[in-house]
């Protein structure tokens, strides 16, 4: 009989809060692989028992993965997906097919350490250093509040309470000039106090070239720090965490030409073609955090957690908005001779997160049951200041500047009741989200215009499971979600928008099934409405936001794994995953962007950027060369459906495919890792407008109109050494 040649990774998981471990938990202590449990809020559960949709990665799977970033987390998970898209801080992240935007509000909450982060800036930070991810599908309005419409992300760093979190040194090397060093180690600090600090620096030459500059222009830079303390105090216990990070490299590489008219728009084969702007544009950006969590048991079963927390960020970016070389006309006008660059849009974000929650289990069951509460309060104020300077497009005005300032407090309760072979949860939150927006010339401070509105929303959740075989469970639930409404810019005589926009409400019923044998199976059907969906689209020289009176979803999920199959020499893993999200609007007529009057009517259009579905299909092998040596190979085939980028549908990526490739070799504590992503170079497009819905580019020339689309980078291949200590 074999052995397998590397240890699981286990994780030591308390209910109550997922890091700062307190000697004696009113909660189970789990010891056991990290994809056995799911951690919500800080509350652990077995994974077979919980009824949710979640998808776990534990330090395997994303040290196998080199997960770094949301984006990476979105390929491991079904259902998921993420566009990095303009500049370094924009992206587009879409769920269960609910989506964001670019300068929409988020429609996941994404939650690093126990701190929902406040806006989307922020989603595409590094992440560096981890313990696990857990990834929540469906309404999560119930435990998160506002913006997990789609579903929730939760990260968890590593924390320096384990014995076994080792020092470790890391470095990389890749094509397009990759160059990475990572490092962690953690020190006892004294008085029973522990610190880790973890580091990361990333640098790539990039790989997307420009035909008119005859250079590449999507280089990058990134240097990031994470410092966290963890001990006694004041009768309980403190989590404190200092991060930061800094970054530079290219803007925007997007690509022009006619997709409409030449392709009927899908962008595919000849379509795609290289950037041709003649201006490279740059970015640049920081961001800080500090947090502290504290943590105290003043009775048995009962605990208290307080959490605050506070963001600092700052963009700077700019780059040309029409992507093409050369002077330009405005429908036959020699309007644009240095063509429309550069182009600005300043963004400073300035949050601060404050939570209390008290966690009580009432009751306790000879069975291993128990039944609990957990009841908090959140408040977020969010302070963003952005600046529109698109250049030549003001036409000699001044550019524009938004001061705008959110502040959402809510309170909330949930419920369990657990009897070993079912499960019961009920949970209610009402958000407050109080918004004001200040419309101010950027150069003189005269303000043109000012708005305020309150948005309140109750969203419930109810959800069950019940064992209804050995090692089989079968679960439901029903959860509602909800975006804030918000401002657009100022509307014209003719503007086909308005100075506001409603609330985006999301309502999902769904029913599984799982087993956790060793087939192990995930299988979920789902329906959703979504009313008063937001649809972001940029008009007249402006970024803004309409509402669709109704969007419905039907899709499922599906995930077969079976792990540690011994085969010749060595084990296997294989897993497949899949997911469907069909989204269309039911009912949708609107002012035509093109034709001063007419109207279109968009009923049964799909929704912009949320793939019709996804799938990945993986296997593993893995075999002992000695008793301190492993090595092994592993593949994954990638595909994604059809995705339309706009609500008219005209401009679509079709059906693609990619395979990733890996192999590894262990030697002690030394580790190295060949990773080739997309390994026969497919290329597709992640994002793109067109001249069917924007006036801008409809009449550009010469030989215009045109599209305009951001290519994916390709092929990407890095050979990672790791040290550990």
């Amino acid at each position: 009989m074999l052995q397998r040649p590397t240890a699981r990774w286990t994780i030591l998981i308390f209910s109550a809060m997922a890091q700062p471990a307190l000697a004696d938990s009113i909660y189970p202590i789990i010891s056991l692989p990290a994809e056995e449990v799911i951690v919500v809020r800080g509350d652990a559960t077995w994974r077979s028992a919980a009824p949710i949709s979640g998808s776990v990665l534990g330090p395997d799977t994303i040290d196998r993965l080199g997960i770094s970033g949301l984006d990476g987390v979105a390929l491991a998970v079904p259902g998921l997906s993420m566009i990095r898209d303009q500049d370094p801080g924009t992206n587009i992240v879409t769920m269960r097919g609910v989506s964001t935007d670019r300068l929409q509000q988020a429609a996941i909450a994404f939650v690093i350490d126990g701190v929902p982060l406040a806006d989307t800036e922020l989603f595409t930070g590094p992440l560096f250093d981890l313990e696990r991810i857990d990834v929540l599908r469906g309404p999560q309005g119930g435990l998160f509040g506002k913006s997990a419409a789609g579903g929730a992300v939760e990260v968890s760093t590593l924390a320096p309470i384990r014995s076994d979190n080792a020092s470790f040194v890391a470095a990389a090397v890749g094509d397009g000039g990759l160059r990475e060093a990572s490092g962690a180690a953690t020190a006892d600090l004294g008085a029973q106090w522990r610190m880790r600090a973890a580091w990361r620096w990333s640098a790539a030459d990039g790989w997307i070239k420009n035909r008119t500059l005859h250079r590449i222009v999507d280089a990058e830079e990134s240097r990031s720090l994470r410092l966290r303390a963890i001990g006694p105090a004041l009768g309980g216990e403190i989590d404190a965490t200092l991060f930061a990070m800094e970054e530079d490299g290219g803007a925007a590489w997007a690509s022009s030409n006619n997709v409409i008219g030449r392709f009927s728009g899908k962008l595919s084969g000849a379509a795609l073609s290289d950037p041709i702007g003649d201006y490279e544009g740059r970015s640049y950006r920081k961001w800080g955090q500090a947090a502290v969590r504290y943590v105290v048991e003043p009775v048995s079963d009962l605990r208290i957690t307080a959490l605050a927390a506070r963001d600092v960020y700052r963009k700077r970016w700019d780059e040309e908005l029409d992507y093409r070389a050369g002077p330009l006309t405005f429908f036959g006008a020699p309007l644009f001779a240095d063509g429309l660059q550069p182009i600005r849009q300043p963004t400073d974000i300035d949050a601060t997160t404050i939570e209390a929650r008290v966690n009580w289990i009432f009751a306790r069951a000879e069975n291993g049951g128990y039944s609990s509460v957990k009841a908090g309060v959140f408040a977020q104020d969010i302070d963003r200041d952005r600046i529109d300077d698109f250049g030549p497009l003001l036409f000699g005005a001044n550019p524009a500047a938004y001061e705008g300032d959110a502040l959402q407090k809510a309170a909330y309760v949930h419920m369990v009741h657990d009897q070993s072979d079912w499960r019961v949860e009920g949970s209610m939150r009402v958000d407050s989200d109080e918004r004001r927006q200040i419309i101010r010339d950027a150069l003189t401070g005269q303000k043109r215009d000012a708005r305020r509105a309150r948005f309140t929303q109750w969203q419930p959740r109810l959800a069950g499971s019940v064992r209804v075989a050995d090692d089989g469970w079968l679960f439901g639930a029903y959860g509602e979600g909800f975006r804030s409404g918000g401002f657009n810019p100022a509307p014209g005589a003719t503007s086909v928008w308005r100075a506001k926009f409603e609330p985006e409400t999301t309502r999902s019923l769904e029913i599984g099934w799982r087993t956790r044998g060793e087939l192990q199976i995930e299988a979920v059907a789902f329906a959703a409405a979504i009313e008063n969906y937001q649809n972001y689209t940029f008009l007249d020289g402006n970024s803004v936001t309409l509402n669709v009176a109704r969007v419905d979803v039907r899709g499922g999920e599906l995930s077969i794994a079976r792990n540690d199959m011994e085969t010749i020499g060595g084990f296997l893993d294989v897993g497949f995953v899949l997911a469907i999200a069909d989204s269309k609007i039911a009912s949708y007529i609107a002012p035509d962007p093109l034709i001063a009057g007419a109207v279109r009517d968009y009923s049964g259009k799909r929704v912009p950027n949320a793939p019709l579905w996804s799938a990945a299909a993986q296997a593993d092998w893995s075999s002992a060369i000695s008793a301190d040596a492993t090595w092994g190979f592993g593949a994954t085939l990638n595909a994604a459906g059809e995705t339309f980028f706009e609500i008219d549908n005209w401009l679509r990526s079709p059906t693609r495919a990619w395979l990733d490739l890996r192999a590894s070799l262990s030697l002690g504590e030394i580790k190295a890792a060949l990773i080739a992503r997309n390994v026969s170079d497919e290329r597709w497009a992640i994002s793109a407008f067109g001249q069917n819905m924007l006036p801008l580019l409809a009449g550009l020339g010469p030989d215009g109109p045109f599209d305009t689309f951001t290519l994916n980078r390709g092929r990407q291949v890095r050979l990672e050494l790791t040290r550990s200590f």
